[in-house]
């Protein structure tokens, strides 16, 4: 019994115990979080107390912190941070296309070209008017020869409208006038070497017998590449008043220009859309009503090669002469390349005497690639000696390049530095055999696949 009485007290006083430790914990529990509130009610009124001092204007904002310098990079460190930013590491994946897109088409405004203007042909020629029959195969032959392209007229009109692109340095073909002897003596030359050509003619000179055109010769040689111009209605320069009033002159002016324009569309059934000044005089007046009444060209007698800037109705031509050659070495001189008389120009296929290739070019003349940004290379080997210092080479588009020349191996190389965007480019090199000889040229040209171009390569 005593036993059992002790042990109830034991476990009375562990109850108690325990009872009064808990309500210790729940006391100090209260007593944190009674604390905390009171904290958290003084910070509440200190802010609010505060935010009405800085109203107040009794306190000021607190200064902010000194910014901490960013450490100075090393020249090394600048280049990597540089490399860093520029490199498309950074960028986001982009699936590439199946399919190549088409290239845009880009217009080559760097041409030049040049309009020679010829009269009459005979077959004996010899003043400034009318050039022998001989003379003009001559000169054509020279031409073909030289590797320039003669373009026709409506060429360098689509050009100009930013429709087509020409060659790099081209020709024009015109005569003046109608007169017989285009269709004796000039029109099968230029027929066999594929020349095309613009005829000028005027409504009172075409079709009347003796030494005119007629309509049946120049519709046979429209077929083969001859297009018609006006030259007016009576060949009269348009400044001549001859007694005509003010007002009547711009009358009579606007009749030549309008009415041979006419008349030929008439006759021929094709727009005429070009002009020539009878004896090349005009001025800005005329050129403008040339304009108006629908011609696109109007070309004149100045001795001037057609550019990208050339105004339409002032289009220049170098009238070829009989008994001088001058201005025909003027018209076929390019960018500081001697005319085609004064130089040698060789095929790019011409052989030497044992029947080898006389220069090995590459990418070989009409070769078809795929390398965007090809090395383009002549080896000159089989030719004998070369003056380094003469050695030149040009690319349609680029103009003079700055090519590499290897004595050594005789050698010319150039890299283009950017990848070709059209299909065909046209080169040309020039070099001198010895101090005094005439430059010798040799032209080619090949093509490039675009689309090729663009699938992976095996």
């Amino acid at each position: 019994m005593a036993f059992s009485q002790k042990v109830d007290m034991r476990q009375g006083c562990i109850f108690v115990l325990t009872y009064v430790a808990l309500g210790m914990r729940y006391f100090a529990l209260t007593l944190s979080l009674i604390g905390l509130l009171g904290i958290t009610a003084c910070k509440r009124i200190e802010s609010k107390l505060d935010r009405l001092a800085r109203a107040a204007g009794i306190t000021q904002d607190p200064p902010p912190p000194p910014k901490v310098a960013e450490p100075v990079l090393t020249p090394e460190q600048e280049a990597m941070e540089k490399r860093l930013q520029e490199s498309s590491v950074f960028e986001a994946a982009k699936a590439e296309d199946l399919v190549p897109k088409a290239v845009a088409f880009e217009l080559n405004k760097s041409a030049v070209v040049s309009i020679l203007g010829y009269h009459d042909f005979k077959e004996r020629g010899g003043s400034p008017m009318i050039i022998a029959a001989s003379k003009f195969r001559e000169q054509m032959k020279a031409i073909k020869d030289s590797g320039i392209p003669v373009v026709p007229l409506s060429d360098v009109l689509a050009w100009r409208k930013g429709l087509k692109n020409i060659p790099e340095e081209c020709l024009v073909i015109t005569m003046d006038d109608g007169w017989e002897g285009v269709y004796t003596y000039a029109y099968p030359v230029l027929k066999e070497y594929g020349f095309p050509f613009t005829v000028y003619v005027y409504k009172k000179y075409v079709n009347i017998g003796g030494r005119s055109l007629s309509w049946e010769q120049i519709k046979e040689m429209m077929k083969y590449g001859c297009e018609i111009g006006s030259h007016s209605v009576s060949h009269e320069s348009l400044r001549a008043k001859k007694g005509r009033s003010e007002a009547e002159h711009l009358q009579w002016v606007l009749a030549e220009l309008k009415d041979s324009k006419e008349f030929l569309e008439k006759n021929l059934g094709r727009p005429c859309t070009s002009f020539a000044y009878p004896f090349g005089i005009f001025d800005d007046a005329m050129a403008e009503t040339g304009l108006q009444v629908g011609y696109e060209t109007l070309v004149t007698v100045n001795s001037q090669k057609v550019n990208w800037d050339t105004p339409m109705g002032k289009i220049g031509r170098f009238i070829i002469h009989g008994e001088s050659d001058t201005n025909f070495k003027l018209a076929t001189s390019f960018r500081g390349r001697g005319d085609v008389t004064s130089n040698h120009f060789i095929k790019a296929d011409a052989k030497d005497a044992e029947g080898h290739q006389l220069i090995t070019l590459s990418p070989a003349p009409e070769e078809v690639i795929t390398e965007r940004r090809p090395t383009i290379k002549a080896s000159l080997t089989r030719v004998g000696t070369v003056v380094p210092e003469s050695v030149r080479l040009r690319i349609a588009g680029l103009g003079p390049v700055p090519a590499v020349y290897d004595p050594a191996s005789m050698t010319v190389s150039y890299r283009l530095p950017y990848r070709l965007r059209r299909q065909d480019c046209a080169v040309t090199l020039s070099f001198k055999r010895a101090e005094g000889m005439p430059d010798e040229v040799v032209t080619w040209r090949f093509k490039l696949d675009l689309e090729a171009s663009y699938l992976p390569q095996s």
